[in-house]
């Protein structure tokens, strides 16, 4: 029986890394592009439709990273891309409760902005 837990935590140190940082378990409307300008409370991101305008709030978590490292603020700059996860406010301003940073040797294509359709939700 302790062969089997063994093998089991074992199996599951292994495993947790490789679905840790799927995008699909960050929860809500997301925003994904390059960064166009950083400012205090927010960030400007450009899509294939547009910049879109982000608030950034105390609360906002930021990653950095293939493995979702746990970032600074002080991580954005221009030009990085970013997927931004969070909900619409009613000015049409997007607020933030995460921002994922790719950084250079990430295997995103940074070549191009994206979007997301479930941004506007």
């Amino acid at each position: 029986m302790k062969r089997v837990s063994l093998f089991l935590v074992v199996i599951a140190l292994f495993v947790s890394p490789a679905f840790a940082h799927d995008p699909k378990l960050h929860k809500g409307p997301k925003v994904e592009g390059k960064v166009v300008a950083v400012k205090e409370n927010r960030l400007e991101v450009g899509t294939n439709d547009g910049t879109v305008a982000v608030t950034l709030s105390p609360e906002t978590k930021y990653e950095s990273g293939a493995a979702g490292e746990k970032a600074e603020k002080s991580v954005l700059r221009e030009g990085r891309h970013v997927m931004v996860s969070g909900h619409k406010l009613e000015s049409g301003a997007f607020a933030a409760s995460e921002v994922m940073i790719h950084v250079d040797g990430d295997s995103a294509d940074e070549s191009k902005p994206h979007s997301h359709a479930d941004a506007g939700k």
